[in-house]
């Protein structure tokens, strides 16, 4: 069936999302700003994937939502969240599902409160892409999986329709959310302090690995989500050992690090001692630099 879909934000998540489900059929508004609206708009949407191929495809893009939507795939960083609301007027979105794929856990009870009137749907994925240019996204990882509760197996079956892997395995959303959050930040957290792939990363501080992992599934059963640590740390070691995470890709061109959406969870559930000592390193790295170029 043929829905109305908005994807706020043109990154590599937003723009597969957008490219596969326009693929599919569906009546797709791609949010951005209006450089990457313009450039959407005139070239239409790429996909660069060993497993999907080359794909262009026609979207509309504009800067604001200017219509009613049955859907809303929430796709820009944590940091950028509350800006990039602006974009969205809650009236047009009445009744319509909204589903974020942010890092993190704090997002959703936000976005509940911005938009009473809708049916908010915390989502996962686990990809490797990267933006290229407005409006090209670049997929390099073999997968590219998407979860939900087993109470929206609707958009499950969204996304499964339009050829991408969804799932709606967990039982209840602070298990879906810490089910990445628990991998996802020793990943970040170790690949960023180390400024280097999850090979070279895993070789140069295996020490941490351990710790960050404890620290993520404690924080993880203090929210009420059962993680089993021996799982995260063999997905972890299993990790091609080219695989950037998306907060190392940010390091490398200094752009603003999700380290609240992130850690903050575990740092504000748990004394974690080995996640703060990472996280304030990392941290600290852009004053650092501030502070030399202004000698």
């Amino acid at each position: 069936m043929t829905t109305r879909t908005a994807v706020l934000g043109a990154g590599a998540v937003g723009g597969m999302l957008g490219l596969m489900l326009a693929d599919a059929g569906h009546d797709v508004t791609l949010l951005a700003s209006d450089t990457t609206s313009t450039a959407v708009n005139t070239a239409g949407l790429t996909l660069r994937s060993a497993r999907y191929g080359e794909r262009t495809a026609p979207v509309v893009a504009r800067p604001w939502l200017a219509a009613p939507v049955d859907r809303l795939f929430v796709a820009v960083k944590a940091p950028d969240l509350l800006a990039a609301l602006a974009r969205v007027p809650a009236g047009l979105l009445a009744g319509a599902v909204v589903a974020p794929l942010l890092n993190g856990i704090d997002h959703v009870p936000l976005l509940r409160a911005v938009f009473p009137q809708s049916r908010v749907v915390p989502m996962t994925v686990a990809v490797e892409a990267t933006r290229v240019a407005p409006g090209v996204i670049e997929h390099l990882s073999p997968f590219a999986d998407y979860a939900v509760t087993t109470a929206d197996t609707d958009v499950a079956e969204l996304l499964a329709a339009a050829g991408l892997d969804a799932v709606a395995t967990a039982p209840d959303e602070s298990t879906l959310l810490w089910r990445k959050l628990s991998f996802l930040a020793p990943f970040a957290l170790l690949t960023t302090h180390a400024m280097a792939p999850a090979g070279a990363a895993r070789e140069a501080r295996p020490d941490l690995v351990e710790g960050l992992v404890g620290e993520a599934v404690a924080a993880a059963a203090a929210g009420g989500a059962a993680i089993v640590g021996a799982a995260v740390l063999e997905r972890l070691r299993g990790l091609p050992a080219t695989m950037k995470s998306s907060m190392l890709k940010d390091a490398e061109v200094g752009a603003t690090l999700e380290l609240d959406a992130i850690a903050g969870p575990i740092l504000r559930a748990v004394d974690a001692p080995v996640t703060r000592a990472v996280v304030a390193e990392i941290a600290e790295r852009p004053r650092r630099g501030a502070a030399q170029a202004s000698r």
